[in-house]
This record gives structure tokens, C-alpha cells and sequence, in this order.
């Protein structure tokens, strides 16, 4: 039995019953002018036809842009993040998966498939598409989330997506809170949570000096929000001087680097003239005073700093003057 190859992935959410096979079954032999009929993914009562074309690599950029509400940050795609299907697109000049396009007019969007677009780039292959115009919002909205499947979006792009999820509910007159989000998301308010505050407190840069944005997963974040709120100036020497780090030139794998990485912006030198006075010290609250300041630092675990006890908090600051 011939060996399955990683440009074969059956990865898209689509194998329901069409005809007597299965569309992931019609998708892995499509040929350009092919014609298969698929159920809408927002309604299964609903066809849709959609066309095989294969686009050749230098005018994937012209013909072709990601939808918008794609979950996966195009700008973080880079050879790393696509390495699993990478090395098969370059030996065989084309994606054996077609990808699914929305087409408007004379441009084509994306709805799944946009790792292969990025690999197809990179290879500079031939891009392998069905596409339709019979897709709707609601069919895009919903090949945006079921595509990431096989490889899940990072923390920081999923953050991303919750934000502007937020921002519908408030739109609607809703408060947007982590458990309203979570509950249209389907994730627990946590998630959510730790997902919003690493899009809303690390930088795009330090993303991208990880191998791949999955790299920077929620004990990351936290670690690195944490020396970014502890020492800004430090930080932010760190992140000018990753680039010439010692570490950078050695060999390693990326889990190695990533961890590397993640030391090197969190850990800062001591210094004398900034040594603080514990006041109060538990398993999730702990109260500094500056010696040489005599600046008040509290810091809160995120497991016990609820929204309610958060609005009480702030009542409570608010009144100082």
C-alpha cells in the first residue's frame, strides 16, 4: 500500500456524503475543470458547485486573497508554520488538496486552505482550487472557524478572533464579556480570557521572533506579560537585543529555540538600586513596596482576579486622590 504523503492530508472538515463517494474523496483526484457538488456548510440542504482551478504560482497573489475573517493570521504564516506539507507541494509543483475559494468577480477568496497558499508561495507551485460563487457570509464564517482543524490557530491569533467577536456583541448592546464570548465560542471564559490579553499585550514583533505563533502558548504569554509589566525598559532592551543573543546561532529544534527564547525576554538583572520590600505574599497575591521609591506593586493571579472582584478593584482605586 503506497505510503500517504503529507500533501495528501485529507485535513478539510468536508467529507460528507456527495452522490455515491465522498467530497474528500472527489477533492483529492480534482483535475482542473472538474465539477463537484458540495453541501453548503452553513445549511446541508444547500448545493454548491464548485469548479476546479489551478493558478500558477507567480499569480496566486493576483488572483487570489485570504477572507477576512479568517482565523489564521496571514502574516505570521512563514516556512516553519507550514513545514508539514511544505517539502510534498515543492516535489509534486502543486497542492494534491485543492483549497476552497469564495469566487467574487474576478478575484477569489479563500475560505480554507490558506497554509496551502502560503506553501504553494513558498515553492513557488501551482495552487489547486475549487471554487464557487455560490458560497455565502454564513458558508465563510463557518470554513473559517471547521478549517482550522488540523493545525489549531495560536493563542495570539485566537485572541485576535475574540476580539472582534467582543466587538459584534457589543455592537449588539451586549456587555462582551469573556463568558458571553466564550459562550458564542464554545470555549471556556479562561480561554478566552488568557487568548484576548496575549493579542492585546504582546506586540506583533515578539510573535514573529518565535519559530512559529504556536510557539507562544498561554504559560508563554503569561510569562511575557508579566516581565513586560515588571520592567518595560528591560523588556523592551531584551526584544532590541534577541536578534544577537548568543543562542540565536546555535543549532537546536524549535521547541529548544522557542524556550530559549521565552528565558532570554523574562529574565532580567537585578538591580540594586530597585530592590523591593514584600508586604504580602500568598499563593495568588503579592504586594511590593520599592525601597528606593516606595512605589506600591500589586500583582493578582488571573485565576482568582474575577470580572466581578476586577470592577470592585477598580471602584476602589478610582476613590484614591
Amino acid at each position: 500500500m503506497a505510503r500517504k504523503r503529507k500533501n495528501d492530508t485529507r485535513i478539510d472538515p468536508f467529507a460528507t456524503p456527495v452522490e455515491s463517494s465522498s467530497l474528500d474523496d472527489l477533492l483529492g483526484q480534482a483535475s482542473a475543470g472538474q465539477e463537484v457538488m458540495m453541501p453548503a456548510p452553513s445549511d446541508p440542504n444547500r448545493q454548491i458547485k464548485l469548479i476546479c482551478k489551478v493558478i500558477p504560482w507567480h499569480n496566486i497573489d493576483k488572483d487570489t486573497s485570504v477572507y477576512g475573517k479568517n482565523r489564521r493570521e496571514q502574516s505570521l504564516l512563514n516556512e516553519k508554520s507550514v513545514a508539514d506539507i511544505l517539502p510534498a507541494i515543492r516535489e509534486d509543483g502543486k497542492n494534491m488538496h485543492p483549497a476552497l475559494c469564495w469566487k467574487q468577480g474576478t478575484s477569489m477568496l479563500v475560505l480554507s486552505g490558506s497554509r496551502r497558499r502560503k506553501a504553494c508561495l513558498l515553492a513557488k507551485a501551482d495552487y489547486v482550487v475549487f471554487c464557487s460563487e455560490d458560497f455565502t457570509e454564513d458558508d465563510a464564517k463557518a470554513l473559517a472557524v471547521s478549517s482550522d482543524q488540523y493545525i489549531a490557530p495560536s493563542l495570539w491569533e485566537l485572541g485576535k478572533a475574540y476580539v472582534q467577536t467582543r466587538q459584534k456583541l457589543q455592537d449588539s448592546g451586549k456587555k462582551g464579556s469573556y463568558r458571553e464570548i466564550a459562550g458564542l465560542e464554545g470555549v471556556s471564559h479562561t480561554a478566552v480570557a488568557d487568548s484576548i490579553k496575549a493579542f492585546e499585550q504582546i506586540d506583533r514583533e515578539i510573535v514573529l521572533m518565535y519559530p512559529t505563533p504556536n510557539h507562544l502558548g498561554r504559560e508563554v504569554a503569561k510569562k511575557l506579560i508579566n516581565a513586560l509589566k515588571e520592567s518595560p525598559e528591560q523588556f523592551a532592551g531584551k526584544v532590541s537585543g534577541l536578534a544577537h543573543a548568543e543562542f540565536q546561532t546555535e543549532p537546536m529544534s524549535d521547541e529548544k529555540r522557542a524556550i530559549e527564547i521565552t528565558k532570554y525576554l523574562t529574565t532580567f538583572e537585578t538591580e540594586n538600586n530597585n530592590r523591593n520590600e514584600c508586604l504580602l505574599e500568598n499563593k495568588f497575591v503579592k504586594v511590593q513596596r520599592s525601597i528606593n521609591s516606595g512605589a506600591v506593586t500589586v500583582k493578582i493571579d488571573d485565576k482568582v482576579l474575577t470580572e466581578k472582584r476586577l470592577e470592585q478593584l477598580q471602584k476602589l482605586l478610582s476613590s484614591f486622590n
